[in-house]
């Protein structure tokens, strides 16, 4: 009997000792799934604001004249961020396999030399320098003891094909 009980009193910190070497990695884990998922949050959340966009350059409804500064105030609206894009917004005719940046007044489903464009794209380049510093701290997810996750690297774009 006194045996058994020399052997509990020698474990009695094991479980203080197993959950201080495996609370460091758990934190770790939480905290990485948190800020990935703000940032695909935040991507998402892009996405769905320049697909609207786009929708309204193809559409040009009554309401927005279909202009790449309505086209860009529509996706600046739909995103829900209060700081402005600048120049990492984007309005894109697309005819045929040519994609043609839209600027100034024209119509991005205007007619151009009795050729209609196929569809409007409208986009936010996340690597440009003018993106909100809210967004771009949002795309790198930098998890301790893990390489940099960079969401920066590409484009988010939404077409839509024009209507006459």
């Amino acid at each position: 009997m006194v045996k058994i009980k020399t052997r509990a009193r020698g474990e009695e910190g094991a479980a203080a000792v197993e959950f201080a070497l495996i609370v460091g990695v758990l934190a770790m884990l939480i905290f990485g799934m948190l800020q990935f998922g703000l940032a695909f949050f935040q991507l998402q959340n892009l996405r769905a604001a320049t697909r609207e966009g786009a929708r309204v350059g193809a559409v040009g409804a009554p309401v927005d004249d279909g202009t790449p500064n309505s086209i860009t105030a529509r996706v600046q609206a739909a995103s829900g961020i209060s700081t402005s894009f600048g120049s990492s917004l984007f309005v894109k005719s697309v005819t045929g396999a040519t994609q043609t940046t839209v600027t100034g007044s024209s119509k991005p489903c205007a007619e151009v030399n009795g050729v209609t464009p196929d569809s409007v794209i409208a986009g936010v380049d996340l690597s440009s320098q003018s993106l909100p510093a809210g967004l771009r701290d949002i795309f790198t997810v930098d998890i301790p003891l893990l390489p940099t996750i960079n969401l920066r690297a590409s484009q988010v774009e939404g077409e839509f094909r024009c209507e006459s």
